[in-house]
């Protein structure tokens, strides 16, 4: 007997409903885990438009070339309004409301700082690619990773150019930020360790009126140097560079280097900016032009084009884009490797919460995920992506010299090779032609003498011998007095290779009039000529090391000796000084007889004897004992003395 199933129509539906909820539980498994990356940007301006197309390009393109990725990332974006505490308030609230995992932006290196103390706290990570401030620092806040280069790597390369020309001092103007102000340690210490220094900073307000921009650049016009270093943001040195064209300092003699924040927005540059701008040297971080990087300007323009026609043609520096880009494919990179699971915030245990700050609860997963980013390397379209101590690192800068209609490329910098005209380890260590403000034939001397200088009062000693070392004369035609001699030329000689004018004048002392002492001690800046360094004067100024010989040396003709004779033993006696002495011994030998006659028989005799004997005894008492001896005191006393003093 056969069976036949018979199936009623519940029943059907019934397994028809289990096949379909096993289906979606499956799909369910199987779906990526949402992670929330909150951004925030200024999106009222048209570069903001751009940036978030390309943030929004750079996750897509990720998960294009991973369509398996166990996690996918869930963009919120935020509008900062380009303001500090906007965007401290998009911050709290994608942490607050949203539960964001981690934060690109904002643009700003003040904004930056804000947000990345509200993320500290949170534990989320704040990846900026716009904030290139030394200030900000993992070592500070430890979750703020830095995915652009620290401007404190580019004044390794500014130092290079200065040395490449020889000029040892320089003037900074900077812009009155974070963003401007930071820089100034690290470009100080850079140029010491090249032996050049910063003779002058002078800051100027991002809000700065022409007047004040005028009023900056004639204080640096009175002074001697005439290379300046610019660290502002574009559109504050774009108004500098035009000002100083009308007050004439881009001209012959003008030397001007600037950041990358001139460098990296030459693409958004105006004709007018640029014909402003011709001479100038600046900054530029490497990149090198593949097919990628040639078709994203194209690819980011269609993109804006059919979000928002407004923004096509745009200008916008294409550097901050790549970075963008890239920042947003480090995070999707990151999630997927650390398996980042759901946002999970853990409630903070306070007994009374003021504000929203307050209420900010802790990312259970935000350690992970910073560490994920910290470690996260591969070939970005800007580059190679590689985070040491939480902030990525440049291969290196390209040097432009704007002139013509653009920048051109003069030169490489690199921290193992320095200055070099091509990224080729054979290149030449040094950059190619540049054409300087005013298009010199030569390059600039860098500094000039300025007419508001002190000029140093140098006393030089007149010495009425040796003026080959110094000489002092006055010319019978125009009255004008010189100064000559080899200690001068050796003077200005060292005042001609110092590395910045010094303004100097030779005033002639006689020093038969005042002692060197009182020379010394008298209001000349420098005194030049032989004065001696004792104890007591350096006290009172600062000696140069000894550049001759110390000691005295006497210099005599030589004369043959054509007569020798047997009476060569009174020339070093005078004919007058032989006859001198011959009187005393009579004078002596007188007035020893006129003592000793009286008493003494061995004085007494013919007149001819006695006569005969004072010239015997004068003679005798200096080559042998005589055999007549003085019986008084006095006698022997005038005969020692005459002894003692007859001596050579």
């Amino acid at each position: 007997m056969a069976r036949h199933l018979v199936h009623s129509p519940g029943s059907f539906f019934l397994l028809c409903f289990h096949l379909l909820l096993a289906a979606l539980v499956a799909t369910a498994q199987n779906a990526p885990v949402k992670v929330r990356v909150g951004v925030i940007l200024d999106l009222m301006s048209p570069v903001g438009h751009r940036r978030r197309s390309s943030i929004q390009m750079g996750v897509e393109d990720y998960y294009a070339a991973h369509p398996r990725s166990a996690t996918r990332v869930e963009l919120h974006f935020r509008d900062s309004v380009g303001d500090v505490l906007d965007a401290a308030s998009a911050a709290v609230d994608l942490i607050k409301n949203t539960q964001v995992q981690a934060i690109i932006g904002p643009k700003t290196s003040a904004e930056a700082d804000f947000v990345s103390r509200i993320g500290d706290r949170a534990h989320v990570p704040v990846l900026s690619y716009s904030a290139t401030s030394p200030a900000l620092s993992a070592a500070k806040t430890p979750f703020f990773v830095r995915a652009a280069a620290n401007d404190s790597f580019q004044t390794a390369p500014i130092a290079a150019i200065l040395v490449a020309f020889g000029w040892r001092a320089a003037a900074v103007l900077y812009e009155d930020s974070p963003y401007g102000t930071d820089i100034l340690p690290a470009l100080a210490d850079a140029l010491q360790r090249v032996g050049a220094k910063i003779m002058d900073r002078t800051a100027v307000p991002s809000d700065a009126t022409d007047a004040r921009l005028d009023a900056a650049l004639y204080h640096l016009m009175a002074m001697p140097t005439r290379v300046f270093v610019v660290h502002m943001v574009y559109p504050v040195a774009a108004r500098l560079f035009r000002r100083a064209k009308m007050a004439g300092m881009m001209s012959e003699g003008y030397v001007w280097v600037a950041t990358d924040g001139v460098g990296s927005f030459m693409d958004m540059s105006s004709t007018e900016d640029v014909e402003a701008m011709q001479g100038v040297v600046s900054l530029q971080p490497y990149v090198q032009m593949t097919d990628a990087v040639k078709n994203f300007p194209a690819r980011l323009r269609a993109r804006s084009r059919r979000e928002n026609s407004s923004d096509d043609g745009v200008a916008g520096s294409i550097l901050m884009r790549l970075w963008a880009y890239d920042t947003a494919w480090a995070i999707a990179a990151a999630a997927e490797t650390a398996h980042v699971p759901g946002p999970a915030f853990q409630t903070p245990k306070r007994s009374t919460r003021l504000t929203d700050l307050d209420r900010l609860g802790v990312s259970a997963t935000g350690t992970t995920l910073l560490k994920a980013v910290l470690a996260t390397t591969f070939d970005g379209i800007s580059g190679k992506f590689k985070l040491v101590d939480g902030q990525r690192q440049m291969p290196g800068y390209e040097v432009l010299n704007i002139i013509g209609k653009g920048a051109r490329t003069v030169g490489f910098w690199t921290p193992e090779s320095g200055i070099s005209q091509d990224l080729d380890a054979n290149s030449a260590r040094e950059m190619k032609q540049i054409l300087w403000p005013g298009e010199p034939r030569s390059t600039p001397k860098g500094w000039v003498v300025s007419p508001n200088a002190q000029v140093l009062r140098v006393a030089v000693l007149v010495k009425r011998g040796f003026k080959q070392f110094v000489g002092v004369s006055v010319n019978s035609t125009t009255g004008e007095t010189q100064v000559t001699g080899y200690c001068i030329d050796l003077f200005d000689e060292v005042m001609k290779n110092l590395p910045y004018p010094v303004s100097y004048r030779y005033v002639p002392r006689d020093p038969s009039l005042d002692s060197y002492g009182k020379i010394v001690d008298q209001e000349a800046d420098m005194i030049v000529g032989d004065v001696t360094i004792t104890a007591s004067r350096m006290t009172k100024v600062d000696f140069t090391m000894p550049f001759t010989e110390s000691g005295w040396s006497m210099v005599v003709a030589v004369h043959k000796d054509t007569s020798p004779t047997m009476w060569i033993f009174v020339y070093p006696l005078s004919a007058s000084l032989w006859l001198a002495s011959l009187a005393f011994f009579c004078f002596t030998g007188f007035v020893v007889w006129v003592i000793e006659h009286r008493i003494n028989p061995e004085f007494r005799g013919t007149p001819w004897q006695q006569f005969g004997l004072i010239f015997y005894f004068a003679f005798s008492t200096l080559v042998f004992s005589h055999s007549r001896k003085s019986s008084l005191v006095v006698g022997r006393l005038l005969i020692s003395m005459y002894t003692i003093t007859s001596l050579p």
